[in-house]
């Protein structure tokens, strides 16, 4: 299996490859988060291109045209190629195009298909013996027409080289799995925060979840409690459950501690402040719920690899 998952140091190429009809929401949800990302590490850990299969202008379904960077070409290579059809995927599924993407199978690290994707993947036999995932209404058409992959009724599937996505919101939860692997939690929740998202990398039932109430509670109370920070276990109380019980589900969600979710939360908030503030960096530290600023600036470097007094120089 291919290790996808780049060093922080260098830049991840996305190729999507979008047809006719193709969601722009789909296609929003998957490639802002990647800008996002540049943003807030302020590195160009992500790039990307658009490209089609002749290199023609499409159009999506709600009318947009959207002119690509070129074909995919027989030369392009990346950290990953994006099949994003939409509606009408299954014409698409045409030997020509499989041929295609088999060919980009071998220069690409990663292939994803978002929404019908898996379908076109499916089809070029890229999925054989793999997990996968497909919008929810073509569940049993898929598991009957390509009996070799073993679909699952998740929202998103990471079978290593090859991942999948069943729709729209499950495209973001998706990628932002994707940059969680390689810059952590600590930038996937500053990025939810910032489009007003619940940050979802870990795969969940494909079915909408009606979410986690404990972990609603326990993260509604660490952001009212930001500049005098409450103890874990009247976190674990308000939140009706056990300190343990808590640590468990917040694992499981966020693949990590209460405590450190509770940390980033506050730090996420104190680099708004430096960032958009005239704020002393020891009235930031004060916000932030540290006694000073010293132990302030220690934990900010070791979240965003860079001083309070950095961010707010650049």
């Amino acid at each position: 299996m291919r290790n996808w998952s780049l060093p922080n140091t260098e830049t991840a190429e996305y190729t999507f490859l979008l047809f006719d009809n193709f969601s722009n929401q789909v296609l929003a949800n998957a490639l802002e988060p990647l800008r996002a990302a540049n943003t807030f590490l302020d590195i160009p850990a992500y790039s990307w291109k658009i490209v089609t299969r002749d290199g023609s202008a499409v159009q999506s379904s709600a009318g947009m045209t959207i002119v690509p960077d070129g074909a995919l070409d027989p030369t392009d290579r990346g950290a990953a190629l994006i099949v994003l059809p939409s509606y009408g995927y299954r014409a698409l599924a045409t030997d020509a195009l499989s041929r295609q993407l088999r060919s980009a199978s071998a220069r690409f690290d990663v292939m994803i298909g978002l929404d019908g994707g898996a379908w076109l993947l499916a089809a070029a036999g890229l999925l054989e013996g793999k997990q996968a995932t497909i919008h929810y209404d073509e569940i049993e058409a898929f598991s009957e027409t390509f009996p070799q992959v073993d679909i699952v009724r998740q929202r998103w599937v990471d079978d290593g080289d090859r991942l999948t996505a069943s729709g729209a919101v499950t495209a973001f939860e998706l990628m932002m799995h994707i940059i969680a692997r390689s810059h952590g939690t600590a930038l996937t929740l500053r990025i939810s925060a910032l489009f007003s998202a619940q940050d979802a990398t870990t795969p969940g039932p494909l079915e909408p979840p009606g979410g986690d109430r404990r972990i609603r509670r326990a993260l509604a109370e660490m952001e009212e409690n930001v500049e005098v920070p409450v103890p874990m276990a009247e976190i674990a109380k308000r939140a009706n459950c056990s300190q343990r019980d808590l640590e468990q589900r917040f694992r499981k969600a966020f693949g990590a501690t209460p405590k450190k979710v509770y940390q980033r939360i506050r730090l996420n908030m104190a680099r708004n402040l430096v960032e958009e503030s005239d704020l002393s960096f020891s009235e930031v530290a004060t916000r932030a719920g540290y006694e000073n600023a010293a132990a302030f600036s220690r934990a900010f470097r070791e979240t965003f690899g860079k001083s309070p007094r950095a961010v707010r120089m650049r």
